[in-house]
């Protein structure tokens, strides 16, 4: 048989008998010993096999050459090509590959050829890229958690699809269990169990859901009836994952507790009630959490979503306030209006919802209230007593008073219990967090819950002695009081769901249901566990999986076998897995950790010892030492953290060898876990609480020392017991959940991850003994009632073995692929099928004359689909040539004609548009009012000349600025035709787009402080999609040109410039808009214009519309310029469309703003307001300061814009007074629409609140970048500065609701990595649009608009940015999980490079401006691949 890729498989020798028309011989299986159940394998070479690999699971690799024992392999991975090559591995580790093509896979895993570990993993692959998540072995349904939301699949349609069906009938789903579970209930009147198991992360939960839900939808209810046992149902779900739920590093929504829900029906299928059993809570989790780690969902829910008033009066809490029960893990605290905190409220919103089926308001106020009473006392903090020794421990003995009511000491007692003999107190900041603890308990004094903390009391012959508790002993009775109280809490929110749900006015233990009932239940218990640090939750969590694991093995591999074995069938016994010494080895140690926990809770731990340090070196002496084979090792030493003093010491914890690898335990702390019980004086006060709730926590059977105690441990063996008793009367429904990745990221599947679960799960021994044996089984009774009509009347006298054989030999079925026991008939995978269609066409023919209508009909049916399949081959060939040909005929006469008419356009063009003259003709008035006559021109035009890649300007200037403007004139002219038939429900094609980037050109405006001149960017020389293109593209930057935006509003060739003088352009901005500029002249005339772009073909159009303009405006000098976005701005100026300016000036030697809005023939002055440097200078001095030696030195301003949020203006640069300039102003829109500007300053300093984190003496701020918040979370402005030493620093700047501003110090400060060249300054930081040059092309698509009128609108990256130093070193920053992070450098010559820009066109173009005069293009694309920071003509397109 030959593989689809043209070689070998591993040869499969089988039978050549054949079912023709109803399936493909298998291989013939032999019952006898010395003969392969699927035949003889042998491996030649050049055959496919799949082969071990740790980072895959498993592989496929050819075979080179075969041995004895062992195959020589290759492996050729392109992903992995450290891992290719040729290796040597032993023959039982290979598994045979059968290629079933690329897309086939079996929806159960029996059905295959090859039943092994290796190809159930390459179906279960396969089956998770194509959606279908769930798939069959026998009876076991296994789940892959797709992480994402698959259409239809748990539909009300799919619902009702699966009613009544049997399984194997439809694609495998829970449903399907579920459904088979129900219909066995009623049938055979026997309780059944839905086991879901799985890690932590793999769908347990929503599995569980999912199949309550089936079976409340499936069950014969009563409308009304059924709608309230389903609603309670549903609603006990949000209050369980509320209090039972937290996020931890694997799994956002982890169940820390395991829980087994029952659902009760009558003997006619009807839902009557239903019932929660929970395990081990995981209270431990509410005083501390590992690090990424959460507390109960229930506190994050009740901070974001109770109501603000009473929140902060009555349980004195801050929605936004950071506790140590809550955030010791590292969780963040809640930001109102934040995404996270909505969610949270929307879930507490859920669960006020689901509780209002269980309890009243009043009573979910107390539930509140308590919550945040422990919150509260976590906060409580304790300090040694001055003078105080810990070896102290004298006990201090006071009589109890007869006459006092509580039987507590009396105050004066408790007074006399001062200082002078406590060993600790209470710390006073957290005095009233106490206070408020002991209020909201209903504690009536918050002494006696003080003396509790502190005092340890103890009855001794009628007497109480308080023994002096120390700091780590304090600390554990507030942790012990914690978590008892959330444990008996959420036992009480259980009891009242039961409750509830049942229909009782009370519950209790005892309870059972009515002998007529029977029930539907499913566990969903917590998967196995092995964190960073493992503890005593994890110890019990993963005994009740390996006690489940012993039960699986048990009730179903075990019990396969021994079936076998009763039915007299010849099969081949497996050892299985014993999981019996690991669980007996965990028992024992817990009857230990229960010993030490009974000895501590009476003292008896000797002087100096520690009670955790004892139990563990117990557990060494007595399961560890001379053990050999004991599944409890000692711990493992690693040499360097022991050298580093970080290791675990040998009586610190033990090493377990569980089914799914070994675990190390650290055992510190676990005496108090294992403690159940809170002290009797504690007992007391809540018995004795005024709050209703308080006192039901109290436990009145342990109001005494000497009352017994039951510790965590036992009543959880106790409870796991019950379980396995309970499962054990049930008909057992298995569902594996297998987790793809620990990412939780969809479409993702790590075969080695997947294949430790199938090892762990016990699916590997499930599917030898399936391989080996017989999946499908069928009672012989059963059998012939089903299938009689298929034989003559004359076969009914046959005994049912003898009916049931005849009908096997009847229909041919392979002999090796059934068998016959004593009461039933076994098939191989797929037999089954092969009788249900028998049986559905009605055959009832004799023996021979079964088989030859059946050989004769197949054979027709089989000519007759090969006869329409080639002709309906040739028809297909046959019209895709004509169609071809047609398309090739088509293209070829557009081709000739677009040819052609491009020729004729050319001529005319030129025929009507000669080349322009050396003058142009007479001036145009401008719209700018009172604008006056400029003078002559004084030099003579800049010589030009043109190099590749470089184009040279003839002069040299300081603050240059480079500008970026889409140019519409040379926008492709189909582009409007594509607009107007645009259909929005249809992206634009990915081949559109790129003829779209490849015609767009884009201009490239230079400023001087003298004068504008305009490159044409072509994307031709930077898109090359093929070699020859390459070879042959054009330069991407020409056309340069010299722009007249006062005037004339033209862009003139440099070689053809006006002979004439003009004003001096002093200062130059760019508008939102992207194509509107403002520019001043050296006379300070504002002129507000748009760019129109410039025409290669026809230099004489206009460049520039003029919008409008002011006269010369009063000042000294204008240095920097910005526009206000429209979004701030009020509705009078935008309703005469006109624009508003932010104008930094000197006069009179001050530096003062101006709001400056100018309209078409108007404009006027909003506000004016000086910029106060009195805290450098004196105001005498204006922008003047003296150096060392008294002479006077001006200051530079190096910026000014306006943030990303528009609210902010941030100007700053050179030094005053030792310091840097920094000002930020505020911009503000009046009721009556008047703006203007506040500066934003602290109150005691005039500081910007930025200023005191920047550096100190002598470092000025030489760039400035006011980019997108990198990271959504928030109201707040991003702002990164470069300094004059080559340091950067990044700002997060949030706005307060009351409208000030305020730096977040978590996220602000200097950049982690500092890889600029130290003291040189940063010239520029630079915004990027994208990173390739098809950047742009998904979100055109979406948006549906013209490539041109998405450039003028296209937003910066928020996640990358360039930094430029003066030294020509150009950075490239990424925002990663940590921060911001420096990816690659590259170097431009020493000095050279003053300004830059990122191009919008091609977003992966830099144009650089050098000195020299020269323009130069960047590939930042080709300089990361390269990790290089030259530029070749390649990648500068030639310009």
């Amino acid at each position: 048989m030959e593989a689809r890729e043209g070689r070998p498989m591993c040869t499969l020798r089988v039978s050549d008998a054949c079912r023709d028309g109803l399936s493909t011989a298998r291989p013939s299986i032999a019952s006898q010993a010395g003969r392969s159940p699927r035949g003889t394998l042998t491996y030649a070479e050049g055959d496919y096999v799949w082969t071990p690999s740790a980072s895959h699971g498993f592989r496929r690799s050819t075979i080179v050459s075969v041995q004895s024992d062992t195959l020589i392999c290759e492996t050729r991975d392109e992903d992995d090509p450290a891992g290719s090559g040729q290796f040597q591995v032993k023959r039982d580790e290979v598994r045979p590959f059968f290629d079933y093509g690329p897309d086939k896979t079996w929806s159960d895993n029996t059905s295959m050829v090859h039943l092994d570990d290796a190809n159930i993993l390459e179906n279960l692959r396969r089956r998770y890229y194509q959606d279908d998540i769930y798939t069959y072995t026998a009876n076991v349904l296994l789940a892959v958690n797709p992480y994402k939301m698959i259409p239809g699949l748990y539909s009300p349609e799919t619902v009702a699809e699966y009613r009544g069906k049997p399984l194997g009938k439809l694609p495998p789903h829970p449903f399907a269990i579920a459904d088979a579970a129900y219909r066995q209930l009623i049938r055979q009147k026997q309780n059944q169990a839905l086991v879901i198991s799985g890690e932590s992360g793999a769908g347990k939960t929503e599995t569980a859901k999912m199949t309550m839900h089936y079976i409340t939808q499936a069950s014969r209810t009563g409308a009304e009836a059924g709608g309230k046992i389903q609603e309670k149902i549903i609603n006990s779900n949000p209050i369980l994952e509320s209090f039972g739920n937290a996020s931890t590093v694997r799994n956002q929504n982890s169940s820390r507790f395991g829980k087994y829900n029952e659902m009760f029906f009558d003997p006619v299928g009807r839902l009557m009630y239903a019932g929660i059993r929970t395990y081990l809570l995981e209270s431990s989790r509410v005083v501390g959490q590992q690090s990424g780690e959460r507390n109960f969902h229930v506190f994050y829910e009740m901070l974001a979503g109770l109501d603000e008033d009473y929140l902060e009066e009555t349980l004195q809490l801050d929605a936004s306030g950071s506790y140590r029960l809550l955030h010791a893990g590292g969780a963040p605290s809640l930001v109102p209006g934040t995404h996270q905190a909505l969610e949270e409220a929307s879930k507490f919103k859920q669960l006020e919802t689901a509780m209002s089926s269980f309890a009243s308001p009043e009573e979910c106020k107390e539930f509140w209230e308590l919550l945040a009473a422990l919150v509260h006392l976590g906060e409580v903090q304790f300090v040694d007593v001055a003078g105080s020794t810990t070896g102290d421990t004298t006990p201090v003995s006071r009589a109890r008073q007869s006459g006092s009511a509580d039987g507590s000491p009396s105050s004066q007692a408790t007074a006399d219990l001062g200082a002078d003999i406590a060993k600790v107190q209470v710390h006073p900041e957290s005095a009233d967090a106490l206070a408020q603890a002991a209020f909201l308990l209903g504690i009536q004094q918050v002494g006696q819950l003080e003396q509790a903390l502190i005092f340890k009391e103890m009855n001794v012959r009628g007497s109480v002695i308080y023994c002096p508790r120390t700091l780590s002993q304090a600390i554990q009775t507030q942790q012990s009081i914690i978590k008892i109280l959330y444990n008996r809490l959420f036992d009480k929110m259980v009891e009242r769901i039961n409750v509830t749900s049942s229909g009782k006015s009370t519950a209790s233990p005892s309870d059972s249901p009515r002998r007529e009932h029977h029930s539907i239940g499913t566990l969903d218990i917590y998967g196995f566990e092995r964190l960073r640090t493992n503890s005593f939750e994890q110890l019990c969590i993963n005994l009740a999986n390996e006690r489940l694991q012993q039960f699986f093995i048990e009730e179903v591999l075990e019990a396969e076998q021994r079936l076998y074995e009763e039915e007299g069938l010849r099969i081949q016994r497996f050892p299985l897995p014993d999981n019996k010494p690991v669980v007996a080895a965990i028992e024992a140690t817990m009857a230990i950790l229960d010993e030490h926990s009974l000895r501590s809770s009476k003292n008896l731990v000797r002087e100096g010892g520690e009670a955790d340090t004892e139990f563990c070196g117990h557990v060494h002496r007595n399961l560890v030492q001379g053990k050999r084979d004991s599944p409890i090792m000692a711990l493992r030493m690693n040499s360097k953290a022991a050298r580093e003093g970080t290791a675990m010491k040998a009586t610190d914890g033990f090493q377990i060898r569980h089914y799914a690898g070994p675990v190390t335990y650290a055992t510190r702390g676990w005496i108090d876990k294992n403690n159940d019980a809170l002290v009797p004086e504690v007992e007391s006060l809540l018995d004795d609480a005024k709050r209703e709730l308080t006192r039901s926590m109290a436990d009145r059977n342990r109001l005494h020392a000497s009352s017994t105690r039951d510790s965590v441990s036992h009543k959880y063996l106790g409870n796991l017991s019950s379980l396995l008793q309970t499962l054990k009367k049930c008909s057992v429904h298995y569902i594996r959940c297998f987790n793809p990745n620990d990412k939780r990221e969809a479409g993702v599947f790590l075969k080695n991850k997947v294949h430790d679960q199938v090892v762990q799960c016990g699916t590997v021994e499930l599917v030898k003994i399936m391989h080996h044996g017989f999946p499908n089984r069928v009672l012989l009774s059963e059998l012939r009632e089903r299938f009689q009509n298929l034989l003559p009347s004359d076969f009914q006298r046959y005994k049912d073995a003898e009916f049931v054989e005849a009908l096997m030999m009847a229909f041919e079925l392979e002999p090796g692929e059934w068998t016959l026991g004593t009461k039933r008939l076994f098939l191989k995978a797929g037999q089954l099928l092969v009788l249900e269609n028998l049986r559905d066409v009605g055959s009832t023919a004799s023996q021979d004359l079964l088989k030859r209508l059946r050989l004769h009909f197949a054979k027709k049916k089989v000519w007759s689909i090969v006869a329409k399949a080639k002709v309906l081959r040739n028809w297909l060939r046959s019209n895709r040539r004509n169609r071809l040909r047609r398309i090739a005929t088509a293209v070829s006469k557009a081709a000739f004609i677009f040819v052609r008419v491009m020729r004729w356009w050319n001529r005319t063009r030129t025929r009507l548009y000669p080349p322009q003259p050396e003058v142009l003709p007479e001036e145009q008035d401008v719209l700018v009012p009172s604008a006056a006559a400029l003078p002559t021109v004084t030099e003579p035009p800049l010589p030009v000349r043109f190099l590749k890649p470089q184009v040279l300007l003839s002069y040299h200037a300081t603050n240059r600025q480079i500008f970026v403007a889409c140019n519409p004139y040379e926008q492709p002219k189909y582009t409007n035709l594509v607009a107007s038939q645009m259909d929005m429900s249809k992206p634009i094609g990915e081949t559109t787009l790129k003829m779209w980037q490849r015609d767009t050109t884009e201009n490239i405006l230079y400023h001087n402080r003298k004068e504008i001149f305009s490159a044409r960017l072509d994307p031709k020389g930077f898109i090359v999609s093929s070699l020859v293109e390459a070879q042959n593209r054009k330069t991407g930057l020409d056309d340069i040109r010299v722009v007249d935006p006062h005037e004339s509003g033209k862009a003139f060739p440099i070689r053809s410039i006006p002979r004439q003088h003009k004003p001096a352009i002093v200062c130059m901005c760019q508008s939102h808009s992207r194509r509107e500029f403002a520019t001043c002249d050296e006379d300070h005339k504002v002129t507000h214009w748009r760019w129109r772009g410039t025409d290669s073909m026809a230099p004489e159009k206009d460049s520039v519309k003029l919008l409008g303009g002011t006269p010369s405006l009063q000042v000294d000098e204008v240095l920097h310029m910005c526009f206000l976005s429209p979004d701030v701005l009020p509705d009078r100026v935008k309703a005469n469309h006109g624009v508003t300016l932010v104008i930094l000036f000197t006069r009179n030697g001050y530096l003062s703003l101006m709001l400056l809005s100018v309209y078409q023939g108007s404009h006027k002055v909003e506000d004016l307001r000086r910029v106060d440097l009195s805290d450098a200078v004196s105001d005498s001095e204006g922008l003047r300061s003296y150096d060392m030696s008294g002479n006077i030195q001006k200051v530079e301003i190096n910026f000014m814009t306006t943030t990303h949020s528009e609210k902010l203006v941030v100007l700053g640069g050179g030094i005053v007074g030792g310091r840097a300039v920094l000002r930020l102003f505020a911009v503000r829109t009046s009721a009556a629409g008047k703006l203007s500007l506040e500066p934003v300053e602290d109150a005691s300093t005039h500081d910007a609140p930025i200023e005191p984190y920047l550096p100190d003496e002598g470092v000025s701020i030489t760039a400035l970048f006011c980019g997108p918040p990198p990271v959504r979370c928030g109201n707040y402005d991003w702002l990164a500065f470069g300094d004059n030493r080559g340091t950067l620093y990044g700002f997060k700047l949030d706005h307060l609701a009351n409208g000030s501003f305020q730096v977040d110090e978590g996220s602000s400060g200097r950049f982690r990595e500092s890889l600029h060249t130290k003291g040189v300054a940063i010239r520029q930081i630079i915004g990027c649009f994208g990173t390739h040059a098809d950047t742009h092309h998904r979100e055109v698509q979406r948006a549906g608009i013209p490539y041109g009128s998405y450039l003028d609108m296209v937003p910066m990256r928020k996640d990358t940015f360039y930094s430029l130093g003066a030294d020509g070193v150009l950075l490239t920053w990424n925002m990663t999980k940590p921060g911001w992070r420096h990816s690659w450098t590259c170097h431009f010559d020493a000095g050279d490079v003053v300004s830059a820009q990122c191009s919008r066109l091609v977003p992966n173009i830099m144009v650089r401006f050098e000195e020299g005069a020269f323009f130069k293009c960047f590939d930042t694309a080709q300089g990361r691949q390269a990790r290089t920071g030259r530029t070749s003509s390649a990648s500068a397109g030639g310009a």
